[in-house]
């Protein structure tokens, strides 16, 4: 299910779509930010907008293993030939190949596993290409000068990002969000997306979802402003 296509989110874990909107508004802009620098303060203001980007994926990610991929595995342990499945899905470079070389009485289990393989997968390789990208905007930063040539390769490694992101999404909306809906009921998911919007270790613990609701039309708030009262309704209801 995307975003455009919900009028009501039946199902908590819905609202990752949007939160995937959200985080494609901030990818644009930063591409945007790096195809056009020409100067050393430009490229200041690339690190300063990539570091925000950085730090609002890195935080979705680290919580999704923890409370989201995590317990599913739990539910349904992985087979004894799990290692086989992620050899497998790393071959083929993708789920849909993956799919291609499953057997029919493993299909759904290899999926699962595959899904999950690939979620941790690109979580990793997400924090590799940040890590690459934020030393050459330090190389820059402290050369203090700036050329055609490091801007081209700045923009090309960012490219590399969005595409990893855009795949990464792709893979939670089609297979990783339907094993939440699938598995998990409506007060497990509102405490996986009440984690996932609200930073209760922060100073400020909306940042997060602040940032969201700004990144949205008006139609996709108040779905969010939707879930937000559910879940914080789920948390003020006595146990």
């Amino acid at each position: 299910m995307t975003a455009e296509n919900i009028h009501r989110l039946e199902d908590p874990i819905d609202v990752m779509p949007l939160m995937h909107k959200a985080f494609r508004s901030v990818s644009d802009r930063t591409e945007a930010m790096a195809a056009n620098a020409a100067t050393f303060e430009d490229i200041a203001d690339l690190n300063e907008a990539f570091g925000y980007w950085v730090k609002q994926l890195l935080y979705h990610a680290a919580v999704e293993d923890e409370v989201m991929t995590g317990p599913l595995k739990d539910i349904q342990p992985a087979r004894d030939n799990e290692t086989e499945h992620t050899e497998l899905a790393g071959k083929a470079g993708d789920l849909v190949s993956f799919i291609a070389m499953g057997n029919a009485a493993g299909l759904e289990e290899s999926v699962r596993e595959a899904a999950f393989s690939l979620e941790e997968e690109q979580h990793l390789a997400l924090e590799a290409k940040f890590h690459e990208v934020e030393t050459a905007l330090k190389d820059v930063l402290g050369e203090k000068k700036v050329i055609a040539r490091t801007i081209r390769h700045i923009h090309s490694r960012l490219i590399g990002v969005r595409i990893l992101e855009l795949d990464h999404f792709e893979n939670e909306e089609a297979f990783v969000i339907s094993l939440v809906r699938d598995e998990m009921d409506e007060a497990q998911q509102l405490g996986i997306v009440r984690w996932l919007l609200i930073d209760e270790f922060a100073e400020d613990p909306r940042w997060i979802i602040d940032w969201i609701y700004s990144e949205l039309d008006r139609e996709d708030q108040a779905l969010l402003k939707d879930l937000e009262n559910r879940f914080q309704g789920a948390v003020a209801q006595p146990a």
